[in-house]
């Protein structure tokens, strides 16, 4: 009884390791938007759907907006268009067809 909770215990520590947790593949990228591609909008929270290019501090991203991801400033919503030229930060998820986004926050600006 003792060898098989033993090798359940193992086979659990296997799966745990190989498994990715859940959001593994997803970072956040902080920039400031450079320019903005519209594809549709609804003109409702999270109604635009298109792509960003990021400027970073490591060159600029081209970034997948599609339909339904949230764009706020503070507790307010933005729509896609209004995002150049504003510092944000994209939590993102790296998938086949490049970089999407999952949630976009406009930073604070400094007075």
């Amino acid at each position: 009884m003792s060898k098989l909770i033993a090798v359940g215990g193992i086979a659990l520590a296997v799966l745990l390791v190989i498994a990715p947790a859940p959001g593994f593949a997803q970072q956040a990228l902080e920039g400031k938007v450079v320019g903005t591609k519209l594809t549709h909008c609804d003109f409702k929270p999270g109604g635009c759907a298109g792509s960003l290019k990021l400027q970073t501090a490591t060159g600029e991203v081209e970034i997948d907006v599609p339909l339904g991801t949230p764009i706020r400033q503070g507790s307010e919503y933005v729509y896609l268009p209004a995002l150049r030229g504003k510092a944000v930060s994209v939590l993102l998820a790296a998938d086949k067809s490049g970089k999407t986004a999952r949630s976009i926050d406009v930073k604070a600006t400094k007075p």
